[in-house]
């Protein structure tokens, strides 16, 4: 049997350790693939949580989350969605970098109703730890706030909130 030098014997150890932690690296948390969570029930005030409701795949965002901070749809702001897992083990967490843009008046024929102004949130996703979303992905939605009091809004009709599309 022949011996391999010393000096090709640590290559080799080296060369397999290297593709060992490649691949590791490359494939991520269990079960990740990212992709896209679509809400279908979003709703808060500018003075309270964003509370999200109905969403998919509820496997590991458990269909719904909120985000504490606020106001998060006003201007340009970073907030945690803190998605509502099954257990305590599965607990996942999404973070988004938005900007809400509100339209001054009621556009004539739009979605959303007497009373309320149009508002069309856009960004980015930050972070993941739920799989579900593609992290550098887009987020939109539009939603309907009231022109007076706590700003109150809720998604607009017929529409869904879309995180990490």
């Amino acid at each position: 049997m022949r011996r391999l030098h010393p000096v090709r014997r640590l290559s080799v150890v080296a060369l397999i350790a290297a593709a060992s932690i490649a691949a590791i690296t490359a494939s991520g948390p269990a079960g990740a693939t990212g992709g896209t969570v679509a809400c279908t029930q979003v709703s808060g005030n500018q003075m309270s949580a964003a509370l999200f409701f109905d969403c998919s795949p509820s496997d590991s965002t458990g269909g719904s989350g909120t985000i504490a901070s606020y106001p998060v749809f006003s201007g340009t702001h970073t907030g945690t969605i803190d998605w509502d897992a099954i257990s305590q083990s599965q607990h996942a967490t999404t973070e988004i970098r938005v900007t809400a843009h509100a339209s001054k008046a009621r556009k004539k024929n739009g979605v959303c109703p007497a009373g309320t102004k149009e508002v069309k949130v856009s960004g980015r996703v930050r972070t993941d730890t739920s799989g579900s979303v593609t992290v550098g992905g887009t987020v939109a939605a539009i939603l309907c706030q009231e022109t007076s009091g706590a700003g109150a809004y809720a998604l607009a009709s017929g529409t869904s909130f879309v995180i990490g599309g």
